[in-house]
């Protein structure tokens, strides 16, 4: 086998490093680089006579037989072609992006998958979480039921007593305002009086009544208010009227009863309004005081302190806190009481009450004159009366109860529970002022 492998090649000498070069017997001339050196180099012909040869052609060696196609092959030397580098051709370019393409679908198809799959399970938790939430609150009914009787008292009563406001001053007669109002013992006269027929009170606007978050106790007892408020406005067109001739500015001439009213100041201002609403839960939903309505907006506290009525009576919502009178504060017999329109904080009186009786033993809680306590005040519902005597004297006839009645007070609440003891006013004079 290793003789016709020799048979089968032939070798020539490099020309530039003179080694040895092996290439199969019969190729023909061939320009290829040296395995040794690297040099270009033509392999010689072959079939070409050695020159100067005077070898008989009887001694010639015959030509090695050539092996088929079908026979092994042997190795050869490298050759030029096989050096050359392979070209990627633009159909490996289109195949290496088409596989990054499908890559990146492959991962969107995944991220999808994945997020499909979130969504699914965070959708049947919910589910789940709501149908466990309303299991519970079938469970425990009364535990529902006290977070939204919370959450009706934090917003709810809002709406409930915008709308019961806006009925009542829409209706027109006394009988369709009883509807909406807390049927306390005389309303329906004072309703008559105020809102006779025909009449509402479409002179107050009903938007600027504003909501005031009362305090949680007055909530958890049903009492909620609100407020409309009108500052006293000044009519400018009272400061241009004539001043009349300079005579008159002078004081030579006296001046007309006409012009002299058009000098009064108190004329060019409007009078505040205040009016409180308060409502009280009841079964029938929220109803309005109306006696604390109209006693701030027909200012009738004021009216019946200032101007004597001898024999008159009347009930109002007031706040009480004891006074100093410098004509009765060495009398030990008597106290004095500052009592305050609850809207109008300038409208007041200040009436004095004889320590022993029935008033002053219910209004002794809140004495301080002579006492190691502070002022006090509370909110009361009292009937205030003019004497018959002349002149007429007012006078509490009776203090009905704490709170304003229906709405946080009811008759019977002033009694104490231990027996009270009236408290002598000290006769000592002291520097305290109200």
């Amino acid at each position: 086998m290793s003789g016709s492998s020799k048979l089968s090649q032939a070798s020539f000498p490099c020309k530039h490093c003179q080694k040895a070069i092996f290439i199969p017997a019969g190729l023909p001339p061939t320009t290829a680089p040296c395995p040794h050196c690297g040099k270009e180099v033509t392999s010689p012909d072959q079939n070409a006579p050695a020159a100067g040869s005077s070898e008989p052609k009887g001694n010639q060696v015959d030509k090695p037989v050539r092996l088929e196609a079908n026979q092994n092959k042997p190795d050869r030397p490298l050759q030029k072609e096989d050096l050359v580098t392979p070209q990627p051709t633009i159909g490996d370019g289109n195949q290496r992006r088409s596989k990054g393409n499908l890559a990146a679908v492959v991962a969107a198809i995944i991220i999808l998958l994945v997020a499909g799959g979130v969504t699914f399970w965070l959708a049947q938790k919910w589910k789940q979480d709501k149908q466990t939430a309303a299991d519970t609150s079938q469970d425990v009914p009364g535990e529902n039921e006290a977070m939204s009787q919370q959450a009706w008292m934090t917003t709810g009563w809002k709406q409930e007593a915008s709308k019961v406001l806006q009925d009542f001053m829409k209706a027109t007669s006394p009988e369709e305002r009883m509807k909406y109002v807390i049927p306390n013992e005389g309303v329906m006269e004072e309703l008559k009086i105020f809102y006779p027929e025909g009449t509402d009170d479409s002179d107050i606007p009903m938007e600027a009544f504003g909501h005031v978050m009362g305090s949680k106790y007055d909530h958890e007892r049903g009492i909620f208010l609100m407020k409309y408020r009108q500052p006293a406005q000044i009519d400018m067109r009272g400061y241009f009227a004539p001043i009349g001739s300079l005579d008159q500015v002078m004081g030579h001439e006296k001046s007309t009863l006409i012009e002299m009213a058009h000098k009064i100041d108190e004329h060019n201002l409007s009078k505040p309004i205040g009016i409180n609403a308060f409502f009280k839960k009841t079964d029938d939903g929220l109803k309005l005081d109306a006696s604390v309505f109209i006693q701030g907006k027909f200012r009738t506290f004021r009216a019946f302190v200032d101007y004597p009525r001898p024999g008159k009576t009347q009930v109002f919502r007031v706040v009480v806190n004891e006074a100093l009178s410098h004509a009765l504060r060495d009398d030990p017999n008597y106290r004095t009481y500052r009592l305050e329109d609850f809207a109008y904080p300038k409208d007041y009186v200040k009436v004095p009450v004889l320590v022993d009786s029935e008033a002053g033993k219910i209004l002794s809680v809140l004495n301080w004159r002579g006492m190691n306590r502070e002022k006090r005040l509370r909110t009361a519902t009292v009937e205030l009366g003019w004497t018959d005597e002349s002149p007429s004297k007012l006078q509490i006839v009776k203090v009905v109860c704490w709170e304003f009645l229906g709405v946080g007070g009811e008759i019977g609440n002033t009694k104490p529970k231990q027996p009270v003891t009236p408290s002598v006013a000290p006769t000592t004079s002291d520097g305290d002022n109200e």
